[in-house]
C-alpha cells in the first residue's frame, strides 16, 4: 500500500472516531436515515430506537419492561438445573411469548419507557404492580425516558457492583456479596 492510501485510511478512521465522539457528546445530530438515538436531541419526547440501541449490535442489560437483567441471577449464574445463562430479552436472538416482549419488538423500542404509550399502557402497569423488583422496573422505564439507556445502564452497573470486590452481584442477593462475603446494599424500596 502506498503512502497516499495510508494517509487516506488514517484520515478516514480519524473522522469516524471524531464523528462517534461528537454523537456521544451531543454535538452531532443523526440524520433521519440512520437515527438510532435513544434520547431526543430536541427534548420533544422519546425517539424510538432500533432494538440494537445506539451502537450497532450492542445489547443493553435492561429488559423492555425495565428489569435490570445485568444483575439478575439468571444472567449471572444461570437458570435452574440446566445452568444455562439468560441472554436478556433485548438480545436480538431472543424469542419470547411475553406480551411486553412482543409489543416492544413490534413497536421497535429498546425500552417501554421510550414508547409514546408508556404512561397509559395497562399491560405494563399490571406487570409493574408487584413484586418489588417489578416496581423498581417501572422507575427504571421512567428514568430511561428522562435520561436515556446509556445513563441508566451505567447507573445500574455501579449500583449492582460490590464496593469491596468490584464484581457484579445479583439483585436477588440477600445481605452479602456472593464473591467476597462482605455486606452489600440489597434491593429495597430505596431503589424506587
Amino acid at each position: 500500500m502506498d503512502n497516499q492510501d495510508m494517509t487516506n485510511r488514517r484520515t478516514f478512521v480519524a473522522c469516524c472516531v471524531c464523528a462517534s465522539c461528537a454523537g456521544v457528546a451531543g454535538a452531532a445530530k443523526p440524520s433521519s436515515r440512520n437515527a438510532k438515538s435513544l434520547k431526543p436531541a430536541s427534548g420533544d419526547g422519546p425517539v424510538l430506537s432500533s432494538l440494537n440501541s445506539t451502537k450497532q449490535g450492542e445489547n443493553y442489560d435492561i429488559a423492555f419492561c425495565g428489569i435490570y437483567c445485568g444483575a439478575c441471577d439468571g444472567k449471572l449464574n444461570g437458570l435452574g438445573k440446566s445452568g444455562k445463562k439468560c441472554k436478556c430479552c433485548t438480545n436480538p436472538a431472543m424469542k419470547s411469548k411475553c406480551a411486553i416482549f412482543k409489543c416492544a419488538k413490534e413497536k421497535k423500542v429498546a425500552n417501554c419507557g421510550l414508547c409514546p404509550e408508556f404512561e397509559g399502557c395497562e399491560i405494563l402497569k399490571k406487570h409493574h404492580e408487584k413484586p418489588l423488583y417489578r416496581q423498581v422496573a417501572r422507575t427504571t422505564c421512567k428514568n430511561i425516558k428522562a435520561d436515556g439507556m446509556d445513563v441508566v445502564s451505567a447507573d445500574f452497573k455501579k449500583r449492582w457492583t460490590c464496593p469491596s470486590c468490584g464484581k457484579l452481584f445479583a439483585w436477588q442477593t440477600k445481605d452479602k456479596c456472593p464473591h467476597c462475603n462482605k455486606s452489600v446494599q440489597v434491593l429495597s424500596e430505596k431503589d424506587l
